[in-house]
């Protein structure tokens, strides 16, 4: 259980600074050119890697562990389609969504440098991605808080 507390707290923490930045995000966004600067770059890029860091933590850690606290069975037994199935079962999140959440963070990887409208594309996904992320990451929270952990 402490293990499961501890991942929460740390998908916390990305979320909390994904929150910060989004807003100033928002406002680079708006412009006509969003990258012409250092500034632009330093900020998107900061908001990706969050966003990366966020997703494979919800999708590599909790998720699995979540999946063990609620089934009881091994994480290590079943597909992580079976993983994300079943927390839709539960009504934590559309596993449809979350794979399209996890094919954006693949996205950002191979974006390179030169291809600024793909960036701008996936970073205006990825901001309406944040909402998902944040309400699963509260679903999940709020359910461990009422049993107790």
């Amino acid at each position: 259980m402490e293990r499961l507390r501890l991942i929460i707290e740390e998908v916390e923490k990305h979320i909390e600074l994904l929150n910060y930045e989004e807003e100033k995000l928002k406002e680079l966004l708006a412009k006509e050119t969003p990258f012409k600067d250092y500034e632009g770059l330093v900020l998107a890029d900061a908001f990706i890697f969050r966003f990366i860091k966020a997703q494979s933590a919800m999708g590599e850690k909790l998720f699995p562990h979540f999946f063990e606290f609620l089934t009881g069975k091994p994480y290590t037994e079943v597909a992580f389609i079976d993983i994300l199935n079943t927390l839709e079962k539960y009504g934590f999140l559309k596993a449809e969504e979350w794979i399209r959440i996890r094919k954006l963070r693949n996205q950002f990887v191979h974006i390179y440098p030169w291809e600024m409208q793909e960036r701008l594309d996936a970073l205006k996904e990825a901001l309406n991605a944040l909402k998902i992320l944040r309400e699963v990451h509260g679903k999940v929270k709020e359910f461990l808080k009422r049993k107790g952990i």
